[in-house]
């Protein structure tokens, strides 16, 4: 170990929430840079209440620098430097996630008078005013991609002009560094490192793999992205289809954003085993939700990395999961199953931009019948995957991950910010959580 020194001083862009996933890992890595060891800064975005009691001292620190290190968290229509706060800083690093995958091959706009004549379809390849195109997964939805228009000539806001000054561009999975990499300088580092997770808040349940009920279970902001009614049609066509095989099935939602679903579906789904939360668990809540499920079922469009599954999946249940975008960092057939797809338009008016992954409620209910009559080889699975998934995920990981990437990408300080967060490291003994330093 190399001696004990100066910490790394560390300053944290982002927002700071219970309610987003780019707000719960928000606070998540300001307590891992502090468990390591780090002196750490922090400028919100935005901050929803309630903050945790152990982040409060953070943020009455005052942002002084310079900085060893800054890190700015955030989706890529905010990721910003300027030219003044790179100045004081040795490092900055830009860390994003995006769901979306770029056009089709092929993929032609259509002009204004076929976007007229046939909504929803492709350009004509003998029209001149159809053009060609091969749009990033970040058109049409993301703002502030392209530099605006003025009277004077393009204004530099875009994407590229704000990436500009950064060492380190990544991306939590291959398709959010795709969406990116047009816009990333070419002397900056383009990379994959997915955000971690807090694994030692979730410990083993107990759960009885061959008892009379199975439970599945979906959780989380279930909107239209996360795709609940494909899980619960999937789960009323093996009701109907299997009968009394399937009589020992549950399945269980719960969402913290009502819309999509809400309480009063309780009624019609009484009598096929289905029942919807609209509520926000506290962590004991939570834990007996995961604790009553066998399977998390997660079928979504795309995501940056899926909390849940991660949670889930520690405490000893098995995960089914579109095999697509932050998920496949973490799934693998030895250990979950990864569900397959097909990719189609985010927008169904614009099938030449954004594409996003569709699992059909065939293939879902195929998988989840699979699992409810292989139930000591989706128990071998969640074994295998709460053994892994820390190893593989936890924050610690991720952040020592972080550090040998600036060692090894950024030239010039990056050597240095490594051995300073490598001297600054605490002993795995250590208290983790002494933020009021």
């Amino acid at each position: 170990m190399p001696q004990q020194q100066r910490p790394l001083k560390v300053l944290v862009k982002s927002p700071y929430s219970v309610y987003t996933g780019y707000g719960v890992d928000g606070w998540s890595l300001l307590r891992e840079l502090v468990r390591w060891g780090c002196d750490v800064y922090v400028q919100p975005t935005w901050v929803d209440v309630p903050v945790p009691q152990d982040i409060l001292p953070l943020l009455g620190k005052e942002l002084r620098g310079p900085f060893d290190l800054v890190i700015n968290h955030w989706d890529p229509s905010h990721l910003l430097i300027t030219r003044e706060a790179r100045e004081m800083t040795r490092v900055a690093v830009a860390w994003t996630m995006w769901e979306f995958a770029g056009s089709p091959e092929g993929a032609i706009e259509p002009c204004d008078t076929h976007k007229e004549e046939f909504p929803n379809q492709m350009g004509r390849p003998d029209c001149e005013d159809c053009k060609p195109v091969s749009y990033t997964g970040l058109h049409p939805h993301c703002e502030g991609v392209e530099d605006k228009e003025t009277e004077e000539g393009k204004h530099p806001t875009g994407l590229a002009s704000r990436l500009q000054w950064f060492d380190m561009v990544l991306g939590y999975d291959p398709v959010s560094l795709a969406a990116l990499e047009p816009y990333i300088r070419s002397s900056a580092y383009g990379g994959v490192l997915q955000g971690g997770y807090e694994s030692g808040d979730w410990k083993h349940i107990d759960r009885d793999w061959g008892g009379d009920h199975f439970q599945f279970a979906m959780h989380g902001a279930l909107g239209s992205r996360k795709q609940p009614w494909v899980t619960i049609e999937a789960f009323q066509k093996l009701k109907f289809e299997k009968g009394e095989e399937f009589a020992g099935a549950r399945l269980a939602l719960h969402t913290n954003s009502p819309g999509t679903l809400f309480p009063e579906l309780n009624v019609p789904f009484a009598e096929q085993g289905i029942r919807v939360f609209v509520d926000n668990f506290d962590a004991p809540t939570l834990r007996e939700f995961y604790g009553a499920a066998h399977c998390l079922v997660c079928p979504s469009r795309g995501e940056g990395k899926n909390l849940p599954a991660l949670e889930f999946m520690t405490t000893g249940g098995v995960v089914a999961a579109t095999n697509f975008s932050g998920h496949t960092m973490w799934l693998g057939d030895d250990w979950s199953y990864p569900l397959s797809y097909e990719l189609g338009p985010t927008f169904p008016d614009k099938p030449w931009a954004a594409q996003d992954a569709k699992v059909s409620v065939e293939h879902l209910a195929a998988k989840m019948w699979h699992i409810y009559t292989h139930r000591d080889e989706a128990r071998r699975k969640a074994e295998r995957a709460e053994e892994l998934i820390p190893k593989m995920c936890d924050w610690q990981v991720v952040i020592e991950n972080l550090f040998r990437r600036i060692r090894d990408e950024v030239p010039g300080p990056g050597p240095e910010v490594y051995d300073i967060a490598m001297g600054c490291r605490r002993e795995a003994e250590e208290p983790s959580r002494i933020l009021s330093m």
